[in-house]
């Protein structure tokens, strides 16, 4: 593991790091009940629209990667 703790901000980096939110929502609804799996997933959804009516179009983005990986986790 690398002790570089000032990474740039460049295309890869980001991409890093929707990865590895996708990885933490991943491994938390893992852990959750049926119910709360499927509530996580919603919520999130949910607050893709959200950014989505505020023309929030990155945010959105994440937020919907994010959904897939709640929604696979549950599956």
């Amino acid at each position: 593991m690398s002790n570089e703790t000032n990474l740039p901000l460049t295309a890869e980096t980001a991409n890093a790091i929707v990865n590895a939110l996708g990885a933490l929502v991943f491994a938390t609804v893992r852990q959750l009940p049926a119910p709360q799996q499927a509530a996580f997933a919603n919520d999130l959804a949910r607050l893709a629209k959200n950014e989505e009516r505020q023309g929030q179009a990155a945010t959105e983005t994440i937020l919907l990667d994010l959904h897939r990986a709640a929604v696979a986790a549950a599956s």
